[in-house]
């Protein structure tokens, strides 16, 4: 993989799950990271370790990516800190709420868009904004399966998810040509703290998801494939949408 040392790179929902994967990997790389979240406590252990091993920079930013006023600030400070935005891979994210949609009310529709899909705008316009200073960068959205296809009960979550697509599509067509590359990843289960909360809630009549190869994703194993496409090594990767599912989305 192409080197990320010295790159200064944002991770949003860095504080655990896909996010602190990504934020641990860049570390190891020698990136700078800017972890981003709204777990006080768990943002700062992801800076712990990424610095742990002295080869990562790091800093934390508490951030409600819903708040665009909160995603400016990150965006500075991380310009301020390491003179410029390099990459970033967006993973702030929340699940849906286990109702059919008639049952939905409107702040419960408004809470997943919001941090889901408004988020990823907020995110994508000033991180775009800093990279077009600098000369480009690459931005990687963590989606989800859910932008695919439903596993029930889940409409709010699938139209975040689906909103979040379109954006990429039309932001890395705007901004191909200034150096800016935009993608999204589309993980399916993965053994985070957010997705083990949610299937404990599920409704009981959805029964159990069969996985192609019996297991979950780690979450290192999503990482991987969202830090490949911000390295220069997917250099021609852009407004793609990549299912990193086992299968699970052809089965």
């Amino acid at each position: 993989m192409a080197s990320l040392a010295g790159k200064s790179i944002i991770i949003t929902g860095g504080g655990s799950g896909i996010g602190r994967a990504a934020a641990e990997l860049l570390g190891q790389a020698g990136a700078a990271v800017t972890v981003a979240d709204l777990d006080i406590a768990g943002g700062n252990a992801t800076v712990a370790a990424v610095t742990a091993g002295g080869k990562g920079r790091a800093q934390f930013v508490r951030t409600d990516v819903s708040k665009e006023a909160d995603v400016e600030a990150l965006v500075a400070a991380a310009v301020s800190s390491y003179g410029r935005l390099d990459g970033a891979i967006n993973s702030a994210g929340v699940v849906q709420h286990w109702k059919p949609m008639h049952e939905l009310s409107a702040a419960q529709w408004d809470f997943v868009v919001n941090i889901n899909l408004r988020g990823m705008f907020f995110c994508l316009k000033h991180q775009v904004a800093a990279m077009l200073a600098t000369g480009g960068g690459s931005i990687v959205a963590i989606s989800s399966l859910s932008a695919l296809m439903t596993f029930g009960y889940d409409a709010e979550y699938c139209a975040s998810k689906a909103g979040v697509t379109g954006l990429v599509r039309a932001a890395a067509r705007d901004y191909a040509a200034r150096g800016i590359r935009i993608n999204a990843v589309l993980p399916g289960a993965t053994s985070t703290p957010l997705v083990e909360r949610a299937i404990k809630n599920k409704p009981a009549d959805l029964g159990n998801l069969t996985l192609p190869n019996g297991r979950m994703a780690e979450p290192a194993e999503i990482a991987r494939v969202a830090i490949f496409l911000i390295s220069d090594d997917a250099s021609y990767v852009n407004g793609a949408s990549l299912p990193v599912d086992a299968a699970l989305s052809i089965t």
